[in-house]
């Protein structure tokens, strides 16, 4: 009998928690900002990629540039 009351309360302590809920929706919040975060990255990150890229070979070839014309000589 005392056994059957302990688990009861045991229950009623888990089913009155606000705490494990507060944590939950942490957890769910957090969970839909990753996805959130992961989709943009598969949407945009061809078009990140193509603009470093073009970005970087803009700077090499300006880098390897010869300035024979340099109005300041």
């Amino acid at each position: 009998m005392i056994t059957i009351f302990r688990l009861s309360v045991l229950i009623h302590r888990v089913a009155t928690d606000k705490i494990g809920a507060v944590a939950v929706e942490y957890a769910f919040l957090a969970a839909f900002i990753a996805i959130v975060a992961a989709a943009g990255m598969v949407l945009v990150g061809p078009e990140m990629e193509s603009f470093f890229n073009d970005t970087g070979g803009a700077v090499l070839d300006a880098g390897s540039s010869n300035f024979t014309n340099d109005p300041i000589t």
